[in-house]
């Protein structure tokens, strides 16, 4: 209810004050699990990402968003749920995550951990989730400066499908090839 909300809100704010192209929404899968993998260059990326798709992902954010009262609920009823980033590994937040891609849900990461100009440090987290539970990774590049009446330029791109990975064993190797596919489309998608 509340994502539903501000969905149409946030689609009224951002006709008024920017000019929004969107391009590949036909490349979210209409059902089934599936990652987002974007650029993060402003704290309303992840608000940008959602509000011209028709399927609702669920988001990773930094603990330190969950604050007690109306912030907790917010994010929380928005489709966040939190990250300690100050652990190599948060297994609470992975198996949120593995449980939400083994119930058919999409998925968004921000694989750099915060926000960067350029799509550059992305950490791995996505091409594991994505070998161990299948899902496809959507890769997704933002290009603006977010400056009132600027244009908003969201890129979708078409789906990394795993089925090319299916049997593999998931070690570093075969991450870090994932991964460098990740980067190279997010990187073109992005770029300006």
């Amino acid at each position: 209810m509340v994502f539903n909300v501000c969905r149409v809100i946030c689609r009224i704010v951002a006709a008024i004050f920017f000019r929004m192209e969107i391009t590949g929404r036909e490349n979210i899968p209409k059902e089934g699990a599936f990652l987002l993998c974007s650029n993060h260059i402003h704290a309303f990326d992840p608000i940008v990402l959602c509000i011209f798709i028709k399927r609702r992902p669920r988001f990773m954010a930094k603990q330190e968003l969950f604050k007690p009262g109306f912030y907790n609920w917010f994010f929380r009823s928005y489709g966040a749920f939190p990250i300690d980033r100050s652990v190599a590994a948060d297994m609470t937040a992975y198996r949120t995550s593995m449980d939400l891609l083994k119930n058919g849900h999409g998925l968004v990461i921000f694989s750099q951990g915060t926000r960067m100009k350029d799509f550059e440090n992305a950490k791995s987290g996505v091409a594991v989730f994505a070998l161990k539970s299948g899902a496809p990774i959507v890769p997704v590049g933002i290009v603006s400066t977010y400056k009132l009446f600027s244009k908003i330029q969201v890129n979708y791109g078409e789906p990394i499908c795993m089925d090319e990975y299916a049997g593999e064993k998931v070690k570093t190797e075969l991450v870090e090839r994932v991964m460098g596919v990740v980067v190279e489309r997010v990187s073109r998608l992005s770029a300006p």
